[in-house]
């Protein structure tokens, strides 16, 4: 399979490296660490064992990589406005396209800008980071689950997620993509706003400290509120198991905070402000989520378009 990686982050390095080192021909759009990765190639630190590239093919522009048979979007929300140029060159008839991106909205973009094609949604529930050009750790290795935009997964979807299963990535596929992205906000929500909100700490304090453990409980209440305003249930088990699953992480820095501290844009409006906007909608009263909202926007107004 030809595959094609937009956003050469730690999610797009990671994959994309797991997915070659599996003998698939993947290609890298890079930019900012073109020189590095070329050099050096791609050095993975990884919980199940760690391995590196030496040969990358990466591209500075996405018309030198041509048509592919899967696009996977690794691009932060905030860079969505790039996604036409980006993609349109390396998109045929029968390219399918997932993005990986936090948040909300990233499958109904893709289905706008491509609607004869299939669109996939998928959450990655892992630890990741960038630490310099070309080099992603991964502290936990969880899994990403994966879904189809606008009804239950086909077969070609079933197919890419065994593709990511057999290059270790730890895949299940979804038949209810909506309800997968509502309880990976039940983590990013609480976990990625009060790790920038509360002062630039890791999520070992959040969980650690008592107000901080119950503000992240009542942020998670709400977007469980507003699931199921929408038509979506996650049970109340959900939640404890999110805050299980962070103590193991250690003192781990969520991807906004890292964002947020190197100055890069965070997606404030994916994350925190599209579910706010839909729960009001709903009717609902979200006190915490909105205070949130307007306490990340107020912070991280000179490195994000939210």
């Amino acid at each position: 399979m030809k595959i094609g990686i937009v956003g050469a982050g730690a999610i797009g390095l990671y994959y994309g490296a797991r997915l070659q080192r599996l003998g698939e021909d993947v290609s890298f759009l890079l930019r900012s660490d073109f020189e590095a990765i070329s050099q050096n190639g791609i050095r993975v630190r990884a919980s199940d064992g760690n391995f590196r590239l030496e040969s990358v093919k990466g591209y500075r522009n996405s018309a030198e990589i041509g048509v592919v048979d899967l696009v996977i979007v690794a691009l932060k929300a905030t860079a969505n406005a790039d996604l036409p140029s980006l993609l349109t060159p390396i998109v045929g008839p029968d390219t399918s396209l997932l993005t990986l991106q936090n948040g909300l909205g990233g499958d109904e973009l893709l289905a706008k800008l491509f609607p004869e094609n299939r669109i996939l949604g998928g959450l990655c529930f892992t630890c990741l980071n960038r630490v310099d050009p070309g080099v992603v750790e991964n502290y936990l290795l969880g899994s990403v689950a994966i879904g189809e935009h606008g009804g239950p997964a086909s077969k070609q979807t079933r197919e890419i997620g065994e593709l990511l299963n057999r290059s270790g990535a730890n895949c299940r596929v979804t038949d209810d993509l909506k309800l997968m992205q509502w309880k990976k906000l039940v983590w990013n929500v609480p976990f990625n706003g009060l790790s920038i909100a509360a002062g630039e700490v890791s999520t070992d304090v959040i969980v650690s400290d008592a107000g901080l453990s119950r503000l992240a409980r009542g942020l998670m209440e709400e977007i469980v509120d507003i699931a199921a305003a929408l038509g979506m249930e996650i049970e109340p088990d959900f939640m404890d198991e999110q805050f299980a699953l962070t103590r193991s992480m250690g003192e781990y820095k969520p991807s906004s905070l890292v964002d947020y501290l190197a100055g890069r844009s965070v997606e404030v409006g994916a994350i925190w402000g599209e579910p706010l906007r839909l729960g009001i909608e709903a009717g609902l009263d979200l006190p915490k989520l909105e205070t949130l909202y307007r306490l990340l926007r107020l912070a991280c107004q000179d490195c994000s378009s939210t």
